[in-house]
């Protein structure tokens, strides 16, 4: 009985890091030749598996979706706790979470792109009900972090609006972010300004979070926020040793 427990435990942690490396390749493939080139198909050639070996892990490309988004998640709340775990004011974790979905979205851009991509409703429709459930559970993890650090900031009396709620708040300001990310870190196509206003980013996160209640902290403060974030985070490395992005 013992032994046929550890088959089974060694067998499931094979699945698990044959998922890994299937992930990786995936996350290869849109970094070569763009998230639409991304198919189970094709996914299987360049993994070196067969098809039904990847139907396995995954049911359809919406599963393979999910599963990116997941991962991206697994990451951000693990940058997230760790800011949420310093000890600063609720209003600079704020800050510090803000930066570091911007810096996620910089040092794993294909991860990044492949988990926007799966908020899509048509990916949810056809997605497994087991893969969105792992990554709803991530998703209200993630919440419950992020949720903290506002408590936070109300705690300290750091919010102050005269018309909005703290939630509300908060979704506008990740709505927000979201919006500045994907226009200026993940594509330019649909940015006004010139690469130039890059270097704005610390202001505008700034003034973006005084106009929806919160303080706005000095530069020097802002950046040394950004200083811990780009710590926690790193650029990542290509299989070629080629660095991503440390910006």
């Amino acid at each position: 009985m013992l032994e046929g427990m550890r088959t089974t435990q060694r067998k499931a942690q094979e699945v698990a890091e044959r998922e890994q490396r299937l992930l990786r390749t995936a996350l290869e493939v849109v970094a070569r030749d763009g998230l639409h080139n991304l198919t189970l198909a094709r996914l299987a050639a360049e993994a070196g598996y067969s098809k039904g070996t990847i139907y396995n892990h995954f049911t359809c490309r919406e599963d393979l979706l999910v599963a990116l988004s997941t991962d991206s998640a697994k990451r951000q709340i693990r940058y997230y706790q760790a800011i949420a775990d310093l000890p600063w004011d609720g209003v600079r974790a704020l800050y510090g979470l803000m930066l570091a979905y911007m810096r996620h979205a910089e040092t794993a851009p294909e991860l990044f792109e492949s988990s926007i991509a799966a908020l899509a409703n048509a990916v949810g429709a056809l997605a497994s009900p087991e893969r969105l459930e792992r990554r709803d559970v991530i998703d209200r993890q993630m919440g419950q972090v992020i949720g903290s650090v506002v408590e936070r900031t109300k705690r300290e009396g750091a919010f102050k609006h005269p018309a909005l709620l703290p939630e509300a708040a908060l979704d506008a300001l990740r709505s927000a972010v979201l919006g500045y990310t994907v226009t200026h870190l993940l594509s330019r196509r649909f940015q006004w300004g010139d690469v130039t206003t890059d270097g704005n980013r610390l202001v505008v996160a700034a003034s973006v979070m005084h106009g929806l209640g919160w303080p706005r902290i000095e530069a020097s403060a802002a950046s040394s926020v950004q200083r811990v974030v780009d710590d926690l985070i790193p650029a990542e490395e290509k299989a070629g040793g080629e660095r991503l992005v440390h910006g």
